[in-house]
């Protein structure tokens, strides 16, 4: 392959900055999930007959029928769960990543990318790769990146590509060149591929090329985010992914970075799941963001590589038990943190359960007052450049938009607060 990417490992502590500028600023972002749809399960190609026995009998289908277990969100209704979301938190910058959007639902067809799920589309378009993209252009009017959850580790028999690659030899084997089952979900078996051999391929390029042709939004919008990026099998996670092979875990994480850095090269950023443990890199650099394993990277700068908290995954267009709470207590002090305006002594506006803190993604000054509990009658210092202000519009928070409650006077560059029980309040200078 012409100006293939390195494999080289890239040593981060010589500058503390990726190894090409983040496309994104992910220490700026509030990254969470919408899962879409979960696949029916295939009853008969399951080594497992056991799992298969328990499963209730209407995700019992046979593979490959297009049926799913269980639509939780079409791509209208995940414009709604964005549009919550952007009114929850006053707008922050979003990064939502499209789970089970493809073929049956989460994880079905892996390692193909090509189909997008029937049961999603909205009645009005001719396809359902429209409705994505629709669904994709249209968040961004909610200051949201809209994109997809994909797998480069993880296949399935029912698969178009399996056979090909099973061929060509990019499925784990043992020794003997039978294939080892690397996992089980959702009542199938899980086969996993060597990264290594599917490059050599040209296959793992040929699907990062297909997707984008397919999904270019996920180009403009600079990121994706790919589950399972590990360097091993679960069961033998010191041994080669492919004993039949015998590519080292050193050889395949080469691979791997060749992987993010064609990625880059694509002008994309990669987001993953995992960071260490189960494979002999971190890839600090290479990978912009983890949405687990985060106290593995508790000693890396966040505009490195970071996780943000509060990571949750909406099923319903309601928010999750929580939401509130977690986003405002936790990612609020985390993006104030990381923000190059966040100077405030932090400490001075957060008290257990109860803050009182700018949230500096606003373009207009805003300042967020939430409480766990409650409380009445109680003292906040507002920040140091909202001196001279006399008085501050308040308004409560709701996933329909924030409702007017009032005014309260500035006194001494401090206001008094009686806030409810899980309420947000948002103040702004009063006019």
């Amino acid at each position: 392959m012409q100006n293939e990417p390195s494999g080289d490992y890239y040593d981060y502590t010589k500058t503390m900055k990726p190894e090409r500028p983040w496309l994104l600023p992910w220490h700026q972002k509030y990254v969470y999930r919408i899962m879409h749809a979960m696949r029916g399960g295939l009853g008969e190609h399951t080594a497992d007959p056991e799992m298969t026995a328990g499963r209730p009998p209407e995700h019992a289908y046979v593979y490959g029928d297009g049926k799913i277990a269980t639509r939780y969100l079409t791509f209208e209704q995940s414009l709604e769960v964005i549009k919550r979301v952007h009114h929850l938190t006053c707008g922050t910058p979003q990064i939502v990543l499209l789970t089970g959007w493809q073929y049956e639902g989460h994880d079905s067809k892996y390692p193909s990318w090509a189909g997008v799920n029937e049961h999603l589309k909205r009645p009005q378009d001719a396809t359902a790769l429209d409705s994505l993209r629709w669904l994709i252009r249209e968040a961004r009017q909610y200051n949201c990146l809209a994109t997809l959850h994909i797998n480069m580790f993880d296949a399935y028999e029912d698969s178009p590509l399996f056979d090909e690659y099973v061929a060509k030899d990019i499925m784990a084997k043992d020794k003997d060149g039978k294939l080892i089952v690397g996992n089980r979900w959702w009542g199938m078996d899980c086969y996993h591929v060597s990264y290594t051999q599917e490059w050599k391929h040209g296959l793992a390029q040929k699907r990062i090329d297909d997707l984008i042709a397919m999904v270019p939004e996920i180009q403009e919008n600079h990121c994706v985010y790919v589950d399972a990026m590990l360097g091993a099998r679960k069961a033998d996670q010191k041994g080669p992914i492919s004993p039949y092979l015998g590519y080292s875990k050193e050889e395949e994480a080469r691979t791997m970075r060749k992987i993010f850095r064609y990625w880059r090269d694509k002008e994309v950023n990669v987001a993953g799941e995992h960071v260490w443990g189960i494979r002999v890199d971190r890839f600090i650099g290479l990978q912009a963001h983890t949405a687990s394993q985060m106290e593995h990277i508790k000693d890396i700068p966040d505009a490195l590589m970071c996780g943000n908290p509060s990571h949750f995954g909406f099923t319903t267009v309601t928010e999750p038990e929580g939401f509130q709470e977690r986003f405002w207590i936790e990612f609020l002090p985390w993006f104030d943190k990381n923000n190059p305006n966040g100077g405030e002594a932090l400490e001075a506006m957060k008290a257990g359960t109860d803050i009182c803190m700018p949230a500096l993604w606003c373009e207009e000054p805003t300042v967020i007052a939430y409480s766990k509990e409650g409380y009445e009658e109680k003292r906040w210092k507002l920040p140091a450049d909202w001196s001279g202000v006399e008085k501050v519009a308040v308004a409560r928070v709701t996933g329909d938009g924030a409702e007017p409650v009032g005014e309260v006077a500035v006194v001494d560059g401090s206001v008094v607060l009686s806030v409810g029980a899980g309420e947000v309040l948002r103040l702004r200078v009063g006019v």
